[in-house]
């Protein structure tokens, strides 16, 4: 097993890229959606792959059009290009609405275009689906781990519910927006939830799957790079289970910053809980905090010396309304039961 670096050479474009989508659609026309196109093997059904759907849509859309996918198993890369927001792609069960696909890290690539979902604009909602890449979950023969993307969300205003995120190495994506996770499965060993998001995860399930007995895993590699970036992952309730042991994040930038607040840890959790990953001198820099945690994985008596302590001021500023619903983007979602 090997533990690769994460590629940054991009992280200009994908500034740029982040406040151009911005700008695409502050508004997708309310709460209405306007269409519904149906993906599925067979049957009554507009179209049979998910990326027809997509490609169907106008460029610069202003409206709410929902996908619904029926429920099967789906081999495809999912690509929602920056110009076409305000989509929802609804499944009908996460357990049997499936997307697939197996591509990992290779030069000159990279991470970032091997996810088997890659969502760049603003406005998009995903139910009730699983995102997988294959590589090294199915292949148990593959001695070399590669980083293997099962979903990269770029775009701003993007809300995820009861969808389930399959991988190893680098399994979801965080890149950068605000991002609202709640209900979800996220499964991995290597940093398989990284990345530079504003994002809140809510009663999510975290499976870490340790085949490595030797080598703890890391649950976060959050990439925050500075003292005035709104980065950061906040997982509120929810759940860090699997085998092995886990880390519950490393440092991939200087001003890393991950909060637990009232998370249940298993046993699975190491006693030192956190990592520098080599930036050595500047660990007071991080924001790592543990509140209100419980489980057999909470004891903090033996944690590295540098996680932080929020009083009670400090954990509004991280609550779902302060931290990524300011401007109430939530609020105008259309329904989704």
């Amino acid at each position: 097993m090997e533990f690769f670096p994460h590629p940054m050479t991009f992280i200009l474009i994908l500034f740029i890229s982040y406040f151009f989508c911005l700008g695409i659609a502050a508004d997708c026309g309310g709460k209405n959606v306007a269409y519904t196109i149906t993906v599925g093997r067979n049957g009554k059904v507009t179209f049979k792959t998910i990326q027809a759907a997509i490609d169907s849509i106008k460029s610069n859309n202003d409206q709410w059009v929902k996908i619904h996918i029926k429920a099967g198993f789906y081999t495809e890369q999912v690509h929602i290009p920056r110009e076409k927001p305000c989509i929802i792609l609804e499944g009908e069960n996460s357990q049997n609405t499936i997307i697939n696909f197996s591509d990992h890290y290779s030069v000159p690539q990279g991470t970032s275009s091997t996810g088997t979902f890659i969502s760049w604009p603003s406005n998009v909602i995903a139910s009730d689906i699983t995102f997988k890449n294959s590589y090294n979950v199915d292949d148990k023969g593959n001695n070399k781990i590669f980083p293997a993307v099962a979903a990269s969300i770029y775009g701003d205003k993007t809300f995820l519910l009861r969808c389930s995120f399959i991988g190893y190495q680098d399994t979801l994506f965080d890149v950068i927006g605000r991002h609202y996770f709640k209900d979800c499965y996220i499964q991995g060993e290597i940093d398989f939830i990284f990345g530079n998001g504003q994002s809140y995860y809510e009663n999510c399930l975290i499976n870490a799957i340790g085949r490595n007995k030797n080598l703890a895993g890391f649950v976060t590699a959050q990439s925050r790079d500075s003292p005035n970036d709104p980065g950061g992952f906040v997982f509120e309730g929810g759940s860090i289970v699997g085998n092995g042991k886990v880390n519950l994040g490393r440092a991939w930038r200087a001003y890393s910053r991950v909060i637990f607040h009232n998370t249940n840890f298993s046993s699975v959790i190491t006693p030192q809980g956190w990592n520098n990953f080599g930036h050595v001198g500047e660990e007071n820099k991080f924001t790592y905090a543990e509140v209100d945690c419980k489980g057999p994985g909470a004891d903090t008596s033996k944690r590295v010396p540098w996680t932080k302590k929020l009083n009670s001021a400090q954990l509004q500023e991280f609550s779902l309304a302060s931290f990524i619903n300011k401007d109430s983007w939530l609020n105008n979602l259309p329904i989704i039961s």
